[in-house]
């Protein structure tokens, strides 16, 4: 499943197939990456790009439609499509409205991009997908109160920058998942995030290496906890739809 077979819905068995479906399939992060670089050129950070690199006239045009929406949206629908690319960019432009942030919007924007230049990947379905075990302490990161708490105890262990220690967190676990394809945006964006946080050649993931057992020490409770809570309503889950089964 890719952005052009989503629908945007609150009916919950449509939203679960479709989480299925995505945990399932290959992951691209080119978009994300793309629209990270693009979303800092937008607010002035000149530093990506890079001398005479080819590449940098993506980032520069999306960063302009970062600036002027409605005209980038207007030059999309100006492409030749067919029936498939019709639906990806409507899809992407449907995101773009309702994201909240202004990165998520970089987001659909690059993406929107990419497939008007052809980048779009092959996306593969993996039915053998093992979720047995899963580390719920990873997803207590700085997005939760708990987690920016530990982060700050972890960078006060280690005498660490928390702004810095949190890139670190996010890169090298926060958003690590299953099936992903070799990314090039992606890890272009990292590097620069890593190299403007000084944490190039390697140091980041020196540093995680002991920031990690620190952060698992300090929140592996809680991810036993909210690994019962979920099992719980899972279950609570399939009671109510057997209920409702042998009610039809």
């Amino acid at each position: 499943m890719y952005l052009g077979e989503l629908t945007f819905t609150t009916n919950e068995e449509v939203l679960i197939k479709q989480y299925m479906d995505l945990a399932s399939c290959s992951k691209n992060k080119n978009a994300a990456g793309l629209g990270s670089l693009a979303y800092e050129l937008s607010k002035g950070v000149e530093s990506v790009i890079v001398g005479d690199d080819i590449n940098s006239k993506h980032i520069k045009i999306v960063a302009e439609a970062i600036r002027r929406p409605d005209d980038f949206w207007s030059w999309v629908k100006k492409n030749q499509m067919d029936s498939k690319d019709l639906k990806f960019l409507a899809n992407a432009e449907s995101g773009f409205k309702m994201a909240g942030w202004p990165w998520d919007k970089a987001f659909t924007l690059a993406s929107a991009y990419l497939s008007i230049i052809g980048d779009v990947p092959q996306i593969v379905m993996n039915e053998s997908s093992n979720s047995a075990f899963f580390p719920y302490w990873v997803a207590i990161d700085k997005h939760t109160s708990l987690g920016k708490r530990s982060l700050l105890k972890c960078a006060e262990k280690f005498s660490l920058d928390k702004g810095g220690l949190g890139w670190v967190q996010f890169y090298l676990e926060s958003a690590k998942c299953e099936n992903l394809q070799f990314s090039w945006w992606w890890e272009k964006e990292k590097k620069w995030r890593f190299e403007s946080e000084g944490l190039g050649e390697g140091r980041a993931e020196a540093i995680w290496s002991d920031a990690c057992v620190f952060l698992h020490e300090l929140l592996f409770s809680k991810g036993l906890a909210i690994a019962e809570e979920l099992d719980g309503s899972f279950d609570r889950y399939n009671k109510i739809m057997k209920n409702q089964g042998s009610l039809i």
